[in-house]
């Protein structure tokens, strides 16, 4: 005879088998009371408790979406709530079952609520459409979200490369050496904080980094810290922390920066200190200014490495000053603006910002910000300082105050900027270069087009990598499901007043932070797929396919689109350039040598240490060579190119360039043939439809076996199984990188292709 059920045993056993399927079908008390919902194992304070209608349980919107990192807009007007997250746009309506997830229209199995105030939804709906999975306990009526674990930074091509990368990824700090095959990136930072990069030493044997915690990131201060290239040995330099991003010496292991109180609120310590990493991983602190002096606003290092420009605020007794202020303290005023005085009631200058010395030191770049925060946010004036011509400034335009978009050519005498109002990255920015000291300005913008993060090409090339995609202010006020701008490459701007891009893909994708290798052949740039994540690309620069090195970065769009703080730092490890042209004497401020190349001048001076290199430069004067040598820092007295320190000089007789001249199967290899080649790759064309130069996919490297007559031969071993590609081709490159040549199977076409190299049914 079966026995009645106890009250809560029945409601328990209802709870369970009728939500069991799956969050919550069957009958279930309207107003269930003490549902817990918890996120990542952290159960959600909820202003309103959620609710159980026809087996579903509904939760407040705002609190839940945004615990599953998404952003909520509420229309008044039409009782509609928008709920944007990295991928997915959700849009309700209350009282209402219909639903929009991206274009996609939906019904709901109970409708969209508003209780006290608060819009309730099924939560199941909203998480699993957030990307999270979800899991009901009907014991304890908890609902359990778990959201996916962010996806590990990975290196993806295994071959070396010559570089050192420093890359964040969900606001951890990793390393990768390039130059080590297979290596993987080495995790520096913990996840409970938050790392941004300043960069390489001059040396490449340290990372300077500031770190955050995580659960204070915006309100946190940020410490600086360094870590050897290798990972190991991380420490922090300063028990305070940094108030001004802290700047590496360009010529030694030393660190500038100034520090602030640790509590809330803007406290300046008003000094300037020096860290010398000590090979030990300790800091030797030396006091350029001590406590209490003047607000360091901003500093730049000079290009010798012997002093620093300062920027110094207007007070009350004091104008707005740049002085120069050297290691061993002496200091000299470079420019002083405007009054002393600090009344509310009027705008003025207060300091300047964004200070960049020009290669030569003859000229410094800076930016003037005013007393009022938000008239600054929408630019400012961009000025250069001309120091062999001290009471003349030249004014630039409005431009937003971001060191990242000055760049200097090699020789010192042009300035790649990028100018426009407006606080918005990603609308009205143009490219500009201005020849100095003439002032001359060439524009190198396009309608409809936005720029930033101009570099420049080192020397003897003359040329800016700079982005260029489609303007646009439409991710304002919300969180995109795709990058902020479309169609977003890196572009070159010539000599000759035109520009091109550089790299392509699908409109979808955005391309950043250009980075070029020295001798100028390398490409390496970010390719962000969503908005806050991507890969690190590596292509010729003279054309041919982009290869993925790394995957899974990530940062932020940071301020109003402008992509700092940067997600990646690179040290590039091969120095050495090679430079051809004719050698001639010039006398232009004292006799020396110099390298005329079909793009550009070089100052060539011998390296120390390098005997016999002062001799060649007289023998082989007037004549066509080839140097090879390291770009400098140094000052530069002659003003007519960069500086070379060269170690090798050496005639050139009517060379023989690159070639790749015969592509064929011979089984069990692919047998390439040219001439003076360095480097073969071997690529296939997949199969599909819409096929563009970004799917392409490196199957490898061929192996030089042999050399006779000139000519030389590589293999590649036949792949093992059936290809799925309707296209095999070679690319040689010679000993600088450029791409001397591609070539293709003579058969095409996957049947066809897959019956030549006797893989069909493998």
């Amino acid at each position: 005879m079966l026995q009645p059920l106890k009250p809560f045993k029945f409601l328990a056993l209802a709870v369970f088998f009728g939500l069991l399927a799956g969050l919550f079908t069957g009958a279930a008390p309207a107003g269930a009371e003490g549902i817990h919902i918890s996120v990542d194992g952290r159960e959600l304070a909820l202003d309103e408790p959620p609710i159980i209608q026809d087996g579903h349980v509904l939760a407040p919107v705002r609190a839940l979406a945004e615990a599953l990192q998404a952003t909520v807009t509420w229309n008044e007007g039409t009782s509609e709530v928008i709920i944007t997250g990295p991928r997915m746009t959700l849009k309700m309506v209350a009282d209402s079952r219909d639903v929009y997830r991206n274009k996609e229209r939906l019904s709901l199995a109970v409708p969209v609520q508003i209780r006290n105030g608060r819009v309730l939804a099924p939560v199941r709906f909203l998480a699993e459409s957030l990307g999270a999975e979800v899991s009901w306990n009907a014991i304890t009526l908890t609902v359990a979200i778990t959201t996916p674990s962010p996806a590990l930074a990975e290196r993806v091509y295994s071959a070396p490369f010559p570089a050192r990368v420093a890359f964040t990824s969900g606001g951890i700090l990793y390393l990768l050496e390039g130059s080590h095959a297979g290596a993987a990136p080495v995790q520096v930072t913990k996840e409970d904080t938050v790392a941004t990069i300043l960069g390489w030493s001059y040396d490449g044997r340290w990372l300077a980094f500031m770190l955050r915690e995580k659960q204070e990131e915006g309100a946190a201060k940020p410490y600086l810290w360094v870590v050897r290239a290798d990972g190991s040995d991380a420490f922090q330099v300063d028990p305070r922390p940094v108030l001004v991003e802290a700047a590496w010496s360009p010529v030694a292991n030393i660190l500038a920066y100034t520090t602030q109180g640790p509590g809330g609120g803007y406290a300046p310590d008003m000094n300037l200190k020096l860290a010398a990493i000590q090979d030990d991983a300790s800091a030797r602190i030396t006091t350029l200014l001590p406590d209490g002096s003047e607000t360091v606003e901003d500093f730049a290092w000079a290009p010798d490495g012997k002093s620093l420009a300062i920027s110094l605020p207007r007070t009350e007794n004091k104008p707005l000053r740049i002085d120069r202020l050297t290691l061993a303290g002496e200091r000299h005023n470079l420019l002083t603006l405007g009054e002393a005085g600090t009344a509310v009631d009027e705008i003025y200058f207060s300091y300047a910002i964004g200070l960049k010395w020009s290669p030569n030191g003859r000229y410094l770049a800076y930016y003037l910000h005013y007393n009022a925060a938000s008239l600054s946010t929408d630019g400012v004036p961009l000025q250069v300082l001309d120091l062999d011509n001290p009471g003349r400034s030249l004014n630039l335009g409005t431009c937003l105050p971001y060191r990242q978009w000055l760049a200097w050519s090699p020789d010192g005498n042009k300035l790649a900027f990028i100018q426009g109002s407006g606080r918005e990255a990603t609308a009205n920015k143009r490219l500009c270069i201005v020849t100095l000291p003439e002032g001359n300005i060439d524009f190198y913008d396009q309608p409809g087009r936005v720029d930033s993060q101009p570099l420049w090409l080192p020397a003897p090339d003359d040329g800016v990598l700079f982005c260029r995609g489609l303007e646009t202010t439409a991710w304002e006020g919300k969180q995109l499901s795709g990058v902020l701008v479309s169609d977003h490459r890196i572009w070159l701007a010539t000599g000759d007043g035109q520009a091109r891009p550089l790299t392509a893909s699908t409109p979808d994708n955005a391309d950043y932070y250009p980075s070029i290798s020295p001798d100028g052949q390398d490409l390496y740039f970010l390719r962000l797929d969503p908005s806050q994540g991507g890969s690190l690309y590596r292509q010729p620069l003279d054309g041919g396919p982009a290869v993925e090195l790394v995957r899974n970065l990530g940062g932020t769009a940071g301020y109003y689109g402008n992509y700092y703080p940067a997600w990646i730092s690179i040290y590039h490890l091969d120095k050495k350039i090679k430079a051809t042209g004719k050698l001639v004497v010039s006398n232009v401020e004292g006799r020396h040598f110099e390298l005329e190349t079909g793009t550009g001048r070089l100052v060539l001076l011998p390296e120390e240490g390098s005997t016999g290199v002062a001799k060649d430069l007289e023998k082989y004067a007037g004549q066509v060579v080839m140097v090879i040598g390291t770009l400098t820092n140094e000052s530069n007295i002659y003003m007519r190119g960069a500086i070379m320190r060269v170690n090798s000089v050496m005639p050139v007789q009517s060379p023989t360039p690159a070639s790749i001249d015969s592509f064929t199967i011979a089984p069990p290899d692919l047998v390439i043939k040219g001439k003076k080649l360095a480097r073969v790759e071997i690529w296939a064309v997949p199969t599909g439809t819409g096929i563009t130069e970004k799917d392409y996919t490196l199957l490898g490297q061929a192996t030089r076996q042999a050399a006779a007559g000139g000519e030389e031969v590589w293999t590649f071993p036949i792949p093992r199984t059936t290809i799925l590609a309707t296209e095999i081709f070679a690319i040689g490159y010679d000993e600088q990188g450029r791409k001397a040549g591609k070539i293709s199977l003579p058969v095409t076409g996957v049947t066809a292709l897959n019956k030549a190299l006797g893989t069909i049914g493998n």
